[in-house]
């Protein structure tokens, strides 16, 4: 099973972030693995995104970051 950190990567990598400290793995290490579990099998099954679905999963994985 993959780590919050290795999953957290794979989110970033997926939604092709600008800015990548917004989203920075190390601060997801105690989040509640979960709730990352759910973001990033949603993000693995879409091709693409939306603006306003990316502005939701960063607001979703802020309200994780420790």
């Amino acid at each position: 099973m993959a780590s919050n950190k290795e999953m957290i990567e794979e989110i970033r990598q997926k939604l092709n972030v600008v800015n990548q400290s917004l989203i920075d793995p190390d601060k997801f290490e105690d989040a509640d693995s979960d709730e990352i579990k759910q973001i990033h099998s949603y993000v693995s099954m879409k091709d693409s995104f939306t603006p306003s679905e990316i502005t939701a999963i960063a607001d979703s994985l802020g309200q994780l970051r420790q």
